[in-house]
């Protein structure tokens, strides 16, 4: 018995070495296999930073991945433009951040700089364009509904008709003021990307070496700026004057949230330098450290004193000391980023005053609208 199981194990064994001899090399990938417009196709519908881990796993994919960087950005951007229908199963639960429509037009690809042995030059995509467009349009929904959420919160607090239905009950209370956030928000996004755009632009004229000399010199600072908004998209009026009230409610609102941290009459110089040296992004930042310590205080939680906010502002406050180390200004002035060029061009146009943005109603009797100083009185 012994015998026949060991002529039984040879014969496997024989058999398994001549079909070892047939097998030439390790079998292929089939990522590799695949035709180039598949593979763009594949990697479109995965996440941006998805894609960059990839990239990372091999030598191959990666050379792949940057061989197609062109056509796999370019089929990234048009899957998620809003050419969808609206009606349509497929749509029901995308979130504005999944449509890049908006954004991408406002800001589109620049001119190849490196392209000239490419097999495109009529723009320059980029897995890195897109990655800035998705940052930028998450700053856009994510500042839009903080700005929106404590607009209706300090509207509901504070006007003599809204503020019996704040104390009342707590059902009423939280549908009204989710339907004003999300009324508010809507109005306000597209505004916050024109800022957004209106900050990047200003800032592209001035390299950083030289930021801090060219910050003091406010006239060249102004007329910069004033150029910028005779051309799209604030060369129409209504989204010039929309934009100022727009920016006017985010820095008076911040500067609001400072308090008693910081005083209104003090804190011109801080708003100022989170619009010129940081962009929109770091004032998402302070309205989180406001909503971590809005948590804190409605938790059980003994207060500590130390808040998230005044964390943030310690940080603000060492970016504010290199800032005067370096410029030969005392201190930033609001005055100096858009609303000294805006007034200049609001004057020109003959829209000062202009009417406020229509309002939205909250309740009977009680609106909330987004204005300026330079609204009609009524």
């Amino acid at each position: 018995m012994t015998h026949l199981l060991g002529r039984f194990r040879a014969a496997v064994s024989r058999r398994a070495r001549r079909a070892h001899s047939f097998h030439i090399g390790p079998k292929e990938p089939p990522w590799k296999r695949l035709p180039d417009s598949v593979f763009v196709v594949i990697l479109a519908f995965c996440q941006i930073d998805g894609i960059a881990r990839l990239a990372l796993t091999c030598r191959l994919l990666h050379h792949r991945i940057s061989k197609n960087e062109f056509m796999i950005a370019q089929t990234y951007l048009n899957l998620r433009r809003s050419n969808w229908n609206k009606d349509d199963e497929d749509t029901i639960g995308l979130s504005p951040g999944d449509d890049l429509t908006f954004v991408s037009e406002l800001f589109p690809p620049p001119p190849p700089q490196y392209a000239a042995g490419e097999g495109h030059d009529d723009a320059e995509y980029s897995l890195a364009y897109i990655a800035d467009l998705e940052r930028c349009w998450t700053t856009c929904i994510q500042l839009s509904y903080h700005l929106a959420d404590h607009a209706v919160r300090h509207h509901l607090e504070t006007d003599p008709a809204a503020r019996p239905l704040w104390l009342s009950s707590k059902t009423e209370r939280e549908y009204v003021y989710s339907k004003a956030v999300e009324s508010t928000q809507a109005k306000l996004l597209h505004f916050v990307a024109y800022a957004i755009y209106f900050l990047e632009s200003s800032a592209a004229g001035f390299p950083m070496s030289d930021a801090s000399d060219q910050l003091t010199d406010v006239p060249i600072l102004i007329e910069k700026q004033h150029e910028i908004l005779q051309g799209p998209p604030f060369n129409d009026t209504q989204i010039l004057i929309s934009t100022q009230h727009c920016i006017q409610l985010i820095c008076s609102t911040v500067r609001r949230l400072m308090n008693p941290d910081f005083p209104y009459s003090s804190s011109e110089g801080w708003m100022s330098l989170l619009l010129s040296t940081s962009t929109l992004e770091r004032v998402v930042h302070f309205f989180v450290a406001v909503a971590k310590d809005d948590e804190k205080k409605d938790s059980a939680s003994p207060n500590s004193g130390w808040s998230h906010r005044k964390e943030f502002m310690w940080r603000m406050r060492e970016d504010l000391g290199d800032y005067l180390a370096t410029a030969r200004t005392s201190e930033p002035k609001l005055e100096d980023i858009w609303f000294g060029a805006a007034y200049l061009e609001l004057e020109e146009r003959g829209a000062i005053p202009h009417l406020a943005d229509e309002s939205d109603p909250i309740l009977h009797g009680s609106q909330i609208a987004l204005r300026c100083e330079h609204c009609w009185e009524n």
